[in-house]
């Protein structure tokens, strides 16, 4: 449920007011023909290397767009809305709720989309003459060569000979919120700043860019046996999700609204069924059933500091990029105890977090997408669910580098649950990012034969390659865990098996990872079923009794210090198998 925004191309008509003798019709004139907007990969001397990025690129799903297969598996298109770029509620205004416009005028779709790589790499030469401005939050200053990090997002204008760089607007820290124009939240219903109360009542909007009902100014809203009908589109999806433009109901300003028995259709493009944004507001929701049809409409969708909480919540979406239950920019916080959940589109997730969400007692669907992601240092936590899906993978942990999301660990934690996925890709995979897997009792059931995969992406734009690997630490509490485990050069794998839990599978059978390890207690196994490459063993049984080797070997880092216990030898395993230093 993502959209990848940079909201620096923004900036550039800004800094350019800022510097002598650039007038607004230079800057567009030079930006569409001398101009190169991309992420610095490597600075020698005064050469910079820019792999270029394409101003409009393609959308991309609220939850996650699929795209190329990479390593044998279909990889997703990323979603996107977080945090970093904006991280104060807008302002309101009377019965209107003011919002900066976060995007150009033809902005990609939210959940993914942001300037995507165009596969080009140029050689920018700088010389004395080139002007350097660095921009952070709102501020701009003067800056020089040594100011541009070698992944730094930045904007070059060129001199005529098509090579040296005449200026250069490096963006620093969070870009500033949107200067281009303003829209405003307008509700059919409007609570303003006052108390209100409402009995089997139907509210509708045929309008778009329309709120059904709208919750502004500290205002309070009590629903009882109402229904809610939304349809008429958006004019900026970005605006939907972030700040609830043409959602059916929107509570923003420190207001609160309670909805019990209620009933919600949506089929607007970007009509959002509830949303709560900013921080003080609140939806509390109980009974309710929820319908959405169009793309970018979710059911639940909190964020910018928005809190939801509901029990006993039925949501059904049909779209695009309309994860059941979502947080987008600004760390919003969902907490479900009760639900029934269904997506049918593309980039619908059951669950899509940057933000917190939890969810008690659910069962779900997504028939289009992965069961649930989580960007960025965010989380999903579940207890006693019941979650499938059908993606190019079981669940997603990766950070789509587009500012939706701020950097950490993702995390993502479930017990007592069971998780299915028909994809034959692997069961979870982490990308560009840090992340901590806890799964406590939970059944895992997928076809392919790869339980976790940590690698690299070069197809979506998720970081630099080359630097874009994934760390995990997985953590089995009485656990079964079965499949292999797979890791690239530029990531890492830790595998915790704890409290009778068990492994069954191989772990960089390749011999590709960056790092891999596994850590025993006393009371948990292995069942190895292919050759493995680990850094690091951890094993409270020192004799190795509880790795079952069936005929396979266990090669290890001898020299790392972790190994010192193994003292460099080779192990006798049950099953004729061994534990040995791995050749250098």
């Amino acid at each position: 449920m993502k959209k990848r925004t940079l909201t620096l191309l923004l900036t550039i008509a800004i800094t350019c007011s800022l510097l002598a003798g650039c007038s607004e019709k230079t800057t567009t004139k030079e930006h569409s023909s001398q101009s190169l907007f991309g992420q610095v990969t490597n600075i020698d001397g005064n050469t910079l290397t820019l792999a270029l990025r394409n101003e409009n690129p393609p959308s991309a799903p609220d939850g996650i767009k699929e795209a190329p297969s990479m390593s044998g598996n279909a990889m997703p298109e990323p979603p996107s809305g977080s945090h970093n770029g904006m991280n104060q509620p807008p302002s309101m205004s009377g019965n209107d709720m003011e919002v900066p416009s976060s995007m150009p005028d033809n902005p990609t779709d939210k959940n993914g989309g942001g300037p995507q790589p165009s596969g080009e790499e140029r050689e920018i030469a700088v010389t004395e003459d080139t002007i350097y401005t660095v921009i952070e939050g709102k501020d701009s200053k003067k800056s020089s060569l040594k100011d541009i990090p070698t992944d730094a997002m930045i904007q070059v204008t060129l001199e005529e000979d098509g090579v040296t760089a005449s200026s250069i607007v490096i963006q620093k820290g969070e870009p500033p919120q949107n200067v281009s124009e303003n829209v405003k939240l307008k509700g059919a219903k409007s609570i303003d700043g006052k108390k209100a109360s409402s009995s089997d009542e139907t509210f509708s909007s045929s309008s778009d860019d329309e709120n059904a009902v709208l919750v502004t100014n500290r205002g309070t809203l009590n629903l009882a046996g109402a229904t809610i009908n939304k349809s008429g589109d958006t004019s900026n999806t970005d605006n939907s999700n972030y700040y609830g433009l043409n959602a059916a109901l929107a509570v923003t300003g420190a207001s609160d609204a309670e909805l019990t028995n209620v009933e919600i259709n949506s089929t607007g493009e970007g009509a959002n069924a509830i949303f709560a944004t900013g921080e003080g507001s609140s939806v509390t929701v109980d009974d309710v059933k929820i319908h959405t049809s169009g793309n970018s409409a979710r059911g639940l969708d909190a964020t910018y500091g928005g809190v939801i909480q509901a029990s006993s919540v039925e949501i059904d979406t049909e779209g695009a990029h309309c994860a059941a239950l979502a947080t987008d920019r600004g760390e919003g916080t969902i907490t479900v105890n009760g639900a029934t959940l269904s997506t049918a589109g593309e980039g619908s997730p059951c669950i899509y977090s940057t933000g917190e969400i939890s969810v008690q007692n659910a069962i779900g669907t997504a028939s289009g997408s992965q069961i649930l992601v989580v960007e960025g240092k965010n989380s999903i936590d579940l207890t006693s669910c019941e979650l499938d899906g059908a993606g190019p993978n079981g669940l997603m942990l990766y950070q789509s580098a587009s500012g939706d999301a701020i950097d950490g660990a993702a995390i993502f934690r479930a017990s007592d649950s069971k998780l299915t996925t028909t994809s034959s890709g692997p069961m979870i995979y982490i990308t560009n990012t840090d992340s901590e897997i806890t799964l406590t009792a939970t059944k895992l059931s997928f076809p392919g034969s790869v339980l976790l995969e940590a690698a690299g992406n070069e197809i979506n734009n998720w970081g630099v390659p080359g630097q874009n690997g994934g760390t995990v630490t997985l953590t089995g509490i009485r656990q079964e865990l079965e499949g292999d485990i797979r890791c690239d050069a530029i990531s890492a794998v830790r595998l915790n098996l704890t409290e009778n839990s068990s492994f069954t599978g191989s772990i960089d059978r390749e011999r590709t990872g960056k790092e891999t390890s596994i850590q025993l207690d006393d009371s948990s196994t292995w069942e190895v079923t292919g050759d493995s490459y680990i850094t690091t063993l951890t094993n409270a049984q020192e004799d190795c009794s509880n790795i079952h080797s069936n005929g396979h070997t266990i090669y290890y880092n001898a020299s790392h210090l972790d190994n010192k216990w193994l003292k460099g030898q080779s192990i006798q395993l049950p099953g004729d198998g061994r534990l040995t230093p791995a050749p250098q």
